[in-house]
């Protein structure tokens, strides 16, 4: 805008042109202030909880990232859970070093590979298949006429995620509770003793139903209390959401993020009162 507003000026654009000039920088202010206006209201709107006590649906988490098996960025070698890189030919001229003769992309990689988020809640899988990632970490380097670039996320950093809370996939339905119970049931059983001290309540030395129907019932128990303290550990996943919804992960804090786009929102909306004003006059 600035740039378009300096070029007109220097060649002397008639008026109806300032009128055009105008009408752009409204047009390009109102957009922007509305772009940024809402981000700031769907950092706002998900709720921000801990892991463990985080509900299924649209969440806001913040912890620390990290990875089950080591991940690398592919050309450098740096410890992270995310990364994209690119690979471009990149001959320069001879007699300009700064001209590039050619810039062909030669390879590009993108990690999709979940990673764990913690807190001091619990952790929860993140799968970042489809995300937003900003401000993230970045470094170009030239060797051989090539032109590495590497975009990364470090790991054991606090991330901001922004997504849906998953966790239909690990409901305990029937099938899978009979059949932990049974492993459960069946290792109780191959530790006699242990079985007779908690069960034989007649103390005549042997199980009978009504006693094995207590272990049972102890063991159904059990398993549902441990599925359960899993369910608000590792057992989450956030992923995309299905519809319009942000999914962001960010570097940043949430507090920093909607700082930043209120900044930007107070820039905007006094470039579009000062394109407004001038409109006015110029009509």
């Amino acid at each position: 805008m600035i740039a378009v507003a300096m070029l007109g000026y220097v060649n002397h654009v008639p008026r109806i042109y300032w009128l055009y000039i105008a009408l752009f920088g409204i047009l390009v202010c109102m957009l922007a202030s509305v772009f940024h206006y809402w981000r700031f209201l769907k950092m706002s709107e998900a709720p921000i909880s801990s892991i463990a006590s985080a509900a299924q649906g649209y969440v806001e988490l913040y912890g620390q990232a990290r990875t089950e098996k080591p991940l690398k960025t592919p050309y450098h070698g740096i410890p992270c859970v995310w990364f994209r890189a690119w690979v471009f030919s990149n001959q320069q001229g001879n007699h300009q070093p700064h001209q590039l003769l050619d810039n062909r992309l030669l390879d590009y990689q993108e990690s999709r590979s979940p990673f764990v988020l913690e807190d001091e809640s619990g952790q929860c899988v993140v799968n970042p298949d489809g995300a937003e990632v900003i401000y993230y970490e970045a470094r170009t380097w030239r060797k051989n006429n090539h032109r590495y670039v590497e975009e990364y996320l470090p790991a054991h950093q606090s991330i901001y995620v922004i997504a849906v809370l998953d966790t239909r996939k690990d409901m305990l339905d029937s099938a899978k509770l009979n059949k932990e119970v049974s492993a459960h049931l069946k290792a109780l059983k191959q530790q006699p003793s242990r079985l007779l001290n908690l069960y034989d309540h007649d103390l005549n030395g042997e199980i009978d139903l009504h006693e094995w129907e207590l272990a049972r019932q102890d063991a159904i128990r059990q398993v549902q209390s441990t599925h359960a303290m899993q369910a608000h550990t590792a057992g989450f996943e956030l992923a995309k959401p299905a519809g319009q919804q942000l999914f962001l992960i960010s570097a940043k804090s949430p507090l920093q993020l909607r700082k930043n786009h209120l900044q930007w929102l107070g820039v905007f909306i006094s470039l579009l009162t000062f394109f407004v004003a001038a409109y006015m006059k110029l009509a």
